[in-house]
């Protein structure tokens, strides 16, 4: 088997030498003819394109020589190059002796695992019947390596085009059959760095590219991706380190981490009835350096409502990656209104309807667990009592409050039920399951790419306990482009539905700052409901923690009417604190706007 490599120039320079050093070739003859000889299937014109350096009528020059034996060999197409001269009318004839490559029969690709030999063969412009020529073989090779490289992440070791490679990456026998060596390359060490709080082991978990695996450059990607779906990190950036094995190339995971535990807290004094009032609260969703979340907040404001929220979750239970979280809660929502009416005591025709505070009091249990990379099954049960708790009639703005011509007190017509028989308190327990996708793309803390979709069903009442049996049906599905790079279009489409006697409290509701933003919260209710929100967000150059964005909402109960409101907003990103949203919001009905304030972006 012949083995193709480059010239040996030293050699075939000594070898010049011995010919320039007889009478025939002494330098300072006048060339008067340069020729080829040895070549078949290369024809004469396109070697001696190559000679460029060697003036006939001038002195032989040894460089000039040297220079297009480089041309030729440079052409591919020859195993040898070899110069001589012999006289010819009184002067001399440089003759460049060459042997070509054998004609080729065909190929075989050995030594790749994940690409296919027929997808090499695919990038080869030599066939069979041609000349081989391992200048051309060695620029479809490079072209390859491009493609396996960005369209699929699959490392083929750089091509130096020095001999010793070239004798191990192509050869091709006497009868013309060329057989190529390649072989993807292998990932050697993973190597952490830059890790101050958080442990490696919750890192190395969520890489899925493993030491000794073909290093594949989507996978790389993928891992750097949901790495940055813990929201944990700043910044990752994964950095390739070449080794001293050939073919291996050792992984460097570069972390920044971000300030991501926040803190809340805030405190009244009120000496007139010796009151502290105030809140306090804590989120830390890397709890001791373990990707475990912990939160727990406490509110006591002036109208003596207490507030509690205590939520953990431990992301990787066991080696299936099994999710536990565990949230207590009791909250308070006050000044709601009602959605029933009643008739007033004095006049029928008037209509009341009440507001009320609202309290929901229980516990949630969830497990969940990876169905593959992107996809997540979830299970959950809670245990919730609901206490509504009116206080206060509203009259309907078409009330008269004239009988005759007596003028009465609207307080005189006031409903005869009473606020105490209109008091609700019932559990309302339910068993839900869920499917999360997640391919969302991350830049530093920012959403700039990529979708996911949530579908879920939660069962109420029946063999869980509670007075109302129903079940709820939701849909989730939102996505991200950045066009530019600090341009970011996001848009959220969501849904519900409701079957069965539901209860007025656990309708599905449109308003506020976490849905229709240019109205009030608990706008509009129904047993369905469909939204829209859409939002423009422009990132500062230089002023990283700061975000302006344009939105518009739109949504629905009942399909007939259609909501909708639009404004501008910013956010601001305070450590310790973490990301803050202000949005004011306008709707076509009132033309004033509502400011809205919240943590963390809507969607």
């Amino acid at each position: 088997m012949r083995i193709l490599k480059p010239i040996c120039f030293v050699l075939l320079s000594l070898l010049l030498i011995m010919t320039l050093g007889g009478s025939v070739m002494a330098v300072g003859e006048v060339v008067l003819s340069v020729e080829v000889t040895g070549n078949q299937g290369v024809n004469d014109d396109r070697i001696l394109r190559a000679i460029t350096n060697i003036r006939l009528g001038e002195a032989l020059n040894q460089e000039a020589v040297l220079k297009d034996q480089q041309a030729i060999a440079d052409l591919g197409y020859f195993t040898m190059v070899e110069p001589y001269a012999e006289e010819f009318l009184g002067g001399i004839k440089v003759v460049f002796k060459v042997v070509e490559n054998p004609v080729i029969k065909g190929f075989k690709v050995e030594g790749l695992e994940r690409i296919q030999p027929e997808e090499v063969l695919s990038f080869l412009t030599q066939k069979p019947g041609d000349v081989f020529n391992y200048i051309k073989m060695m620029n479809d090779l490079v072209m390859a390596q491009q493609y396996f490289n960005e369209k699929k992440g699959l490392i083929i070791p750089p091509l130096r085009g020095d001999a010793s490679e070239i004798n191990d990456l192509m050869k091709i026998d006497q009868e013309g059959m060329v057989t190529l060596h390649l072989y993807e390359a292998r990932l050697g060490k993973i190597m952490f760095k830059g890790l101050e709080k958080t442990k490696e082991f919750v890192v190395a978990r969520e890489m899925s590219l493993q030491e000794g695996d073909i290093f594949d450059l989507n996978i790389l990607r993928e891992d750097s991706q949901q790495l940055a779906r813990l929201q944990l990190f700043e910044d990752i950036n994964p950095r390739l380190q070449p080794t001293s094995t050939p073919g291996v190339i050792d992984l460097v995971m570069e972390f920044k981490e971000g300030e991501n535990r926040n803190l809340m807290l805030g405190v009244t004094y009120t000496p007139v009835d010796n009151r502290l009032l105030g809140n306090i609260g804590i989120t830390d969703p890397n709890l001791m350096g373990l990707g475990q979340r912990l939160s727990f907040n406490m509110e006591l404001n002036p109208n003596n409502v207490f507030n509690l929220n205590f939520e953990f979750n431990e992301p990787w239970l066991d080696e299936k990656q099994t999710s536990l979280g565990f949230k207590l809660f009791s909250n308070h929502t006050l000044s709601l209104s009602g959605l029933e009416k009643y008739q007033g005591q004095l006049k029928e025709n008037n209509s009341y309807t009440y507001k009320y505070n609202e309290k929901r009091t229980g516990l949630n249990l969830t497990l969940g667990r990876p169905l593959n990379r992107a996809l997540r099954v979830d299970t959950s049960f809670q245990m919730e009592r609901v206490t509504i708790d009116p206080k206060e009639w509203i009259p309907s703005k078409d009330n008269k409050y004239v009988i005759g011509e007596e003028e009465i007190k609207k307080e005189e017509d006031y409903p005869a039920e009473s606020f105490s028989s209109l008091k609700e308190e019932y559990w309302d327990n339910s068993l839900g399951v869920g499917l999360a996708y997640n391919k969302l793309l991350y830049t530093k803390s920012y959403t700039t790419g990529g979708y996911s979709a949530n579908l879920g069903f939660n069962l109420h009442g029946g063999v869980f306990g509670g007075e109302y049996n129903y079940q709820r049906l939701y849909g989730e599905f939102k996505q991200f482009y950045s066009p530019l790079e600090h341009t970011t279009l996001g848009y959220r489409v969501m849904g519900g539905k409701i079957l069965g006697e539901t209860p007025n409290a656990s309708k599905l509701y449109l308003g506020g700052e976490l849905s229709l933003r240019g109205y009030d919260i608990r706008r509009v209710s129904g047993d369905q409901q469909l939204l829209a929100n859409i939002e423009l967000r422009q990132r500062i150059p230089n002023v990283e923690n700061l975000e302006a964005v344009l939105f518009y909402d739109i949504g629905t109960v009942d399909f007939d009417k259609y909501y909708q409101s639009y404004g501008v907003g910013f956010r601001y990103n305070i450590p310790l604190l973490g990301q803050l949203r202000f949005d004011f919001g306008w709707n076509p009905e009132s033309g004033k706007h509502k400011f809205n304030f919240f943590f963390g972006e809507m969607f």
